[in-house]
């Protein structure tokens, strides 16, 4: 370890760590980093994993960052090791190989974990869940020669899955307990049309309904539903959300609730101790997407490096491709309000479905199916608030409020 200095600990290898890195080089040149990851590998896309599934792939070919950069930024990487215990009375991280490391300031990027529902039969071989890189890997190896799987959740992984695997010729079932797909990002409608893809892509949904039990004696057999109706499947996939790596932050008396609580310089309540990504919680939100740990990790790490910046809330955002249709979902999509206008665009021919939701004639979220050319467009003006014309919404006309925004 270079210097006396003791070095900056990250804890986790992923989005938030990586871009709180680079924004730490930015400010502090010198000061030795060292980051600690529970994996074998150096932090990579982990987005890119669902459209890898039914491979078995090479994490070379998803890095976000060759070993190179990490020995030219001065980064320590403890690859395989896990952090058990952090002190912050004496500013140390207690890691699994018996070392402990000394820290000038400390981030935890731990991420998050797959939620596997407590039900019966979650311990056979054949039921997975993807988190990591080594979960795609061990579900190729044992999926590869297997024919019928069901996926446990219609969202964006869920989906993304059910693809991957559709696509090397599984006859996959997804299983989804809401009365739509894709129901964080979509409305009834669009989910339909999406829907009617994937059944044309060769899929199975089963919607408004829930997982009761795993069968099989050694591994998997069948799926049986709450109505009792039985799937037959040599393999389940459950993909039904993520829970922060949380655990470590409660013994060392940082204050958590769904994550570690953060302000808005991603500072914990305690001294020197930062959080980013899945495992931070700023408002009451967890996101548990990507941008948000991309910029969360960048504001931490300036702030870790004496530089003052502050986290503005982002737009959260979804770009999604399957069935060979490109999906954009952002902001707020007005569920729980009455009080909202909207400017849709329907053309079922054609598979688009265009929709654009405005409070007080500003527009706060947008569903873009089968045409996400104006995604960023649409993204800029919910970001600084545009204010449309009242006209342009009576008429309803998407073209003209893209016009609008354009123009501007």
């Amino acid at each position: 370890m270079v210097g006396k200095k003791n070095p900056v600990v990250i804890i986790g290898n992923c989005a938030a760590s990586v871009y709180a890195i680079e924004a730490f080089r930015e400010h502090d040149k010198s000061t030795p980093i060292v980051v600690v990851s529970k994996e074998p590998y150096l932090a990579y896309y982990r987005m890119k994993l669902s459209h890898l599934i039914g491979e078995d792939p090479d994490v070379n070919e998803i890095l976000i960052h060759t070993p190179e950069w990490y020995e030219q930024n001065n980064v320590e990487i403890l690859l395989g090791t896990q952090a058990l215990a952090i002190n912050p009375a004496d500013n140390s991280v207690k890691l699994d190989s018996g070392q402990t490391l000394k820290y000038s300031s400390l981030l935890c990027a731990m991420g998050s974990h797959a939620f596997v529902p407590p039900v019966k039969g979650v311990d056979l071989k054949g039921v997975f869940s993807i988190r990591t890189l080594d979960d795609v890997k061990k579900l190729y190896l044992y999926s590869h020669d297997k024919e019928k799987g069901v996926i446990i959740g219609g969202g964006v992984l869920g989906l993304e899955t059910a693809w991957s695997l559709a696509k090397k010729g599984k006859k996959i079932t997804v299983v989804e307990t809401s009365s739509f797909l894709l129901s964080n990002q979509l409305d009834a409608i669009s989910s339909d049309i999406l829907k009617s893809l994937g059944i044309k892509a060769g899929l199975n949904f089963i919607l408004s309904a829930q997982l009761s039990e795993i069968n099989g004696n050694d591994s998997v057999s069948s799926a049986t539903l709450k109505d009792g109706s039985s799937i037959p499947a040599e393999f389940v996939i459950f993909s039904t959300g993520v829970r922060p790596n949380a655990d470590i932050l409660k013994d060392a008396d940082i204050q958590t609730n769904r994550g570690v609580i953060v302000d808005s310089g991603m500072r914990t309540a305690v001294e020197n101790i930062f959080a980013a990504g899945d495992v931070a919680e700023y408002n009451g939100k967890v996101y548990g997407i990507w941008p948000v740990a991309k910029e969360q990790g960048r504001i931490a790490g300036l702030n870790m490096a004496g530089a003052a910046a502050s986290y503005s809330e982002i737009v959260p955002s979804n770009y999604i491709k399957v069935f060979d249709t490109d999906i954009f979902s952002a902001g707020d999509l007005c569920r729980q309000e009455s009080d909202y206008a909207a400017i849709t665009d329907t053309q079922p021919e054609n598979k688009i479905y265009r929709k654009v939701f405005l409070k007080n004639n500003v527009p706060v979220g947008v569903i873009l199916l089968g045409d996400t050319k104006p995604a960023m467009k649409i993204s800029k003006a919910i970001k600084k608030r545009q204010v449309i014309p009242e006209e342009i919404i009576i008429s309803n006309n998407f073209n003209k409020f893209i016009q609008e925004i354009d123009s501007n």
